[in-house]
């Protein structure tokens, strides 16, 4: 893998950006640190083009920059605090028990042996939101994708779910797509934007023009939903004592 680096300016502010070439299909970039970006790049990507990948890009970077200034507050996970659930927000309400935890008559019920330690809490609602997700992603992901030309009457591989850090989803080379099991905190409309991001990919490995005319076919408010999602964050339990 080879490696340069550039610099360039956004927002006033002067960014350093690693190019690194590697065997790949499609581009990747990501904030590695303040001030500091990380490009991946097929071999053949000619390196006259970098700079428009980061202009095209530029307001996911300042939105990236923003959210690493303004560090997200610890979790609340005591009583009457309030927990997301498919875009609306519910208080949290506890009880000594057997874990176990239920959405009922307004509020999201937990119950744990030690309802007092947050990180028990927080395991039992990750629990939870992990059920919801099995039951409630794949069978949105496959009636979406059959509404899409590129894979109706195709039989997709089970998403992968799994709790990212700052990602919702993603979809690799061979077609296999991962989300986000935090997806369903989100309001329905989100979901389905993710959904079908990832499912756009299938056809366009990349975020090119022909990635966002599908997508455009395919949800023509994408724009005003992904504008919607960057204020949302992922589900994150609290960490262990």
């Amino acid at each position: 893998m080879s490696e340069a680096e550039l610099w360039f300016e956004l927002n006033g502010q002067r960014l350093t950006c690693r190019l690194l070439r590697a065997r790949r299909r499609t581009y990747a970039l990501r904030v590695v640190a303040d001030g500091v970006l990380e490009l991946r790049l097929p071999q053949r990507l000619p390196a006259r083009l970098v700079p428009d990948i980061l202009h095209r890009h530029r307001r996911w970077i300042a939105g990236q920059l923003q959210r690493r200034a303004q560090p997200p507050a610890a979790p609340d996970f005591g009583p009457g605090s309030a927990q997301r659930y498919l875009g609306d927000s519910y208080p949290l309400q506890l009880a000594s028990g057997r874990r176990q935890v239920q959405l009922q008559d307004g509020a999201l019920q937990v119950a744990v042996p030690a309802p007092h330690d947050a990180a028990a809490v927080s395991l039992a609602l990750d629990a939870w939101y992990r059920a919801q997700a099995e039951m409630l992603l794949p069978p949105r992901l496959t009636a979406l994708a059959a509404a899409l030309p590129w894979t109706a009457g195709r039989a997709l591989p089970p998403p992968r779910l799994v709790r990212l850090r700052s990602r919702w989803g993603s979809c690799s080379a061979a077609g296999r797509i991962t989300l986000n099991v935090g997806l369903v905190l989100l309001a329905p409309a989100l979901i389905d934007y993710v959904l079908l991001h990832e499912l756009c990919h299938l056809a366009e490995l990349n975020h090119g023009p022909r990635f966002y005319a599908l997508l455009a076919a395919a949800l023509p408010d994408h724009r005003e939903r992904q504008a919607a999602l960057r204020g949302q964050r992922p589900w994150q339990p609290a960490s262990k004592r």
